[in-house]
């Protein structure tokens, strides 16, 4: 058995959590249920979902946390989940651009390391470029067969020696950034309507992979080192949303 608050700083350390800015969330403990850990669930989303899957577990570590930006009420949703985990006895640790950003357990590291690339420099704000040497048809397909079905938007070069990879839902901002790291496909997981048109016109091709399936991977990543580190049971609830 291990204490909640060493398993929260080992986390906190290893992410470097308060040295990443995040516009978006809160990171880190969000709720303090437990003190004791002997499982920790893992899921991509805070959701009751996920905390009713998981009600076995002292600690659950999720990518997407409960409070976007803060929390301002609690009511309706908001009320059942945190009342759900202090019902079943359960902690909630949140790691977002954190664990997009690092260069060993996050996001995109991991799936790079899943379409064996190496890593190369920091793309947007928490993605990387890789060099790789396919065409762009074969590219299409080791991303599929490696991280799973993903929309092709074929508006660049037929081959590719480059990629920017950045998880989660990219934004127009980011073709540019793509084209003048000098990358011929951005990999991501989702994108709004406007990513059409500036793609095309930048002659950027562009693969959507999913926002949840391309956010599996540093929850996932997490889970042999919290075994190694404090010997507690790990399990991961897949909960896909389609998005």
């Amino acid at each position: 058995m291990s204490k909640l608050a060493d398993i929260v700083a080992y986390l906190d350390r290893r992410l470097d959590t308060r040295n990443v800015p995040e516009p978006y969330g809160s990171n880190g403990l969000q709720v303090e249920a437990s003190q004791e850990v002997t499982r920790v669930g893992f899921a991509v989303d805070a959701c009751l979902e996920s905390f009713e899957q998981l009600k076995d577990c002292q600690l659950i570590v999720v990518h997407h946390g409960l409070f976007w930006p803060k929390i301002s009420r609690v009511t309706g949703v908001m009320a059942r989940s945190i009342g759900q985990l202090f019902g079943q006895g359960t902690s909630l640790y949140a790691s977002h651009l954190p664990l997009d950003l690092h260069p060993e357990l996050g996001n995109n590291a991991q799936i790079l390391q899943q379409l064996g690339l190496a890593r190369g420099e920091l793309f947007a704000p928490v993605g990387y470029l890789a060099e790789v040497n396919l065409p762009l048809g074969e590219f299409h397909r080791l991303v599929e067969s490696r991280i799973g079905p993903a929309r092709l938007l074929d508006f660049g070069p037929a081959q590719v020696t480059r990629v920017a990879v950045s998880s989660g839902q990219a934004s127009v901002g980011m073709v540019d950034q793509a084209v003048s790291a000098g990358a011929q496909v951005m990999l991501t997981g989702e994108a709004g309507h406007p990513i059409y048109h500036a793609a095309l016109q930048a002659g950027l091709s562009i693969m959507l992979a999913g926002h949840y399936q391309t956010e599996i991977w540093g929850v996932k990543a997490l889970m042999p080192e919290l075994e190694k580190e404090f010997s507690v049971q790990t399990r991961f609830v897949d909960i896909p949303t389609g998005f």
